[in-house]
């Protein structure tokens, strides 16, 4: 999914003749703690909470900081998996969206993008989760894949996580099938490390009220 279907279309931007005092009403209304700094369809750069609040005063003019501010963006074309990279670098609440003459469109909120990764098929799809550690070196998808699809199940996402100042890194694998015994006995039979496995249970009434409060909540 592209970033110009994320937009939300009730989150304003701020004019940088706004004060700080202003900055921090409209973030309280829209419950995020940045927002995007625009003048006309131009857009200058994102201001947060924490940085109004370490001004000499917040009754300060938000233009009187614009050197100080940085403009993290992505373009009205990118991919999700971008988005997300961008709000994660940054530590964002909100991600500034731009056409390709570099003029404001909107933002993304991170609400949103929580909401639209656990409305995806790939989520909400029934099946079991494996997790594995392995060296960096040792990864391969390939063999990985392979391993799965010889007990006739699909791997539907995976991802990978890398530790800190380790070469380790976690394979998380969400699968279409809920018996995931056999495929954990034969990565063992290939010497891979299975740290964790989950598999989810049939007619789990309670688990599925709680996961449509909560889309209901993120969805903004």
């Amino acid at each position: 999914m592209q970033a110009d279907k994320l937009i939300s279309s009730r989150i304003e931007s701020i004019h940088p003749e706004e004060s700080g005092v202003k900055a921090l009403e409209m973030m309280d209304v829209f419950r995020i703690n940045h927002m995007a700094i625009v003048r006309g369809t131009y857009f200058l750069g994102v201001i947060s909470d924490k940085e109004i609040l370490n001004w000499d005063s917040s009754d300060e003019y938000i233009a009187e900081h614009l050197n100080n501010i940085a403009s993290p963006h992505v373009r009205y074309d990118q991919h999700l998996f971008d988005i997300i990279e961008v709000l994660e670098e940054n530590n964002l609440s909100v991600v500034p969206v731009l056409d390709e003459n570099n003029l404001y469109k909107g933002v993304i909120t991170g609400r949103k993008l929580l909401y639209t990764i656990g409305n995806s098929e790939t989520i909400k799809s029934q099946g079991g989760v494996i997790v594995l550690e392995m060296n960096h070196n040792d990864y391969s998808l390939t063999e990985i894949a392979s391993i799965v699809e010889g007990n006739n199940v699909k791997i539907l996402s995976s991802y990978i996580i890398s530790q800190p100042e380790s070469m380790k890194i976690e394979v998380t694998l969400k699968l279409n099938k809920r018996d995931i015994k056999s495929i954990i006995r034969d990565f063992e039979r290939y010497e891979y490390i299975v740290s964790a496995s989950y598999k989810e249970e049939d007619d789990d009434g309670d688990f599925l009220d709680r996961y449509e409060s909560l889309m209901k909540f993120l969805n903004p």
